[in-house]
């Protein structure tokens, strides 16, 4: 790609520097505009959008500064590469607070700017990849967002039958290991754990809503051996399921 480049400097020898002396092409740059002042060049900056400045810090109308200030505030991605004399040199510092990429000496500016503009094109690269580092990180949690309520979906409509990872997996066109660790990071726990944990919920709302038998209770939240529920039941609660019914269950019974 080509990164846009846009400048001002008063000095029309500087100018003329930047438009004819400098390969930008060979550093994959396009040089689209330069001004003679610095409010010349925000107004066209709002056409433009461009990834480098290169400006004077002295410059009659806004200065450097006002540039500086802009582009920190408006596009602060944009790299900023200062233009100074010597004795501009500390008035030029007082840009640093605005970000600037590199500061170039006006008497060596074809042998520096080169360097600089390498400088800048090296962090919009860095940008650019952390911007899509991010979207790929947005774009992921968006999809394991989605994954996950799926997940719970299926667990709910699915409680009362035997739950497989191979068929939830197939169900959800998802790898098995993966939503297996997706449930674990997302709950802080094993996903079959967590199913167990739902069916003796379930099943205590059955208990004391019901007059159903344990056995039939046992069926209705996917377990298919009665003892093998009750063992699971009295490991969540520290109750058997008759236990509970005669301790829980006191105000169903006098319905």
């Amino acid at each position: 790609m080509m990164w846009n480049v846009m400048a001002a400097d008063d000095e029309a020898y500087i100018r003329e520097a930047l438009q004819k002396l400098i390969s930008w092409e060979k550093m994959g740059c396009s040089l689209k505009y330069v001004a003679e002042d610095g409010k010349k060049l925000i107004d066209r900056m709002k056409e433009e959008k461009p990834d480098i400045v290169i400006t004077d810090i002295r410059m009659p109308g806004a200065d450097g500064l006002a540039v500086c200030q802009y582009i920190y505030e408006t596009y602060p991605e944009t790299q900023v590469i200062i233009l100074s004399a010597y004795s501009e040199f500390e008035y030029a510092r007082a840009a640093i607070k605005y970000g600037v990429c590199e500061y170039v000496l006006k008497i060596s500016v074809l042998e520096e700017l080169p360097g600089a503009v390498e400088k800048a094109i090296q962090n919009l690269e860095k940008l650019q990849k952390e911007s899509l580092s991010v979207s790929g990180e947005l774009e992921e949690k968006k999809e394991n967002d989605s994954l996950y309520d799926q997940m719970l979906r299926y667990i709910e409509e699915n409680l009362e039958k035997k739950i497989t990872l191979e068929e939830m997996a197939e169900a959800l066109h998802a790898n098995g290991s993966y939503l297996s660790r997706l449930y674990k990071n997302k709950r802080g726990i094993n996903l079959f754990d967590d199913i167990l944990r739902k069916r003796v919920e379930k099943a205590k709302e059955y208990m004391t809503t019901t007059d159903w038998k344990i056995y039939q209770i046992s069926e209705a939240v996917g377990f298919e051996d009665t003892g093998y529920f009750s063992r699971v039941f009295k490991r969540y609660t520290h109750m058997s399921p008759k236990e509970f019914r005669n301790v829980g269950g006191e105000e169903h019974e006098e319905k």
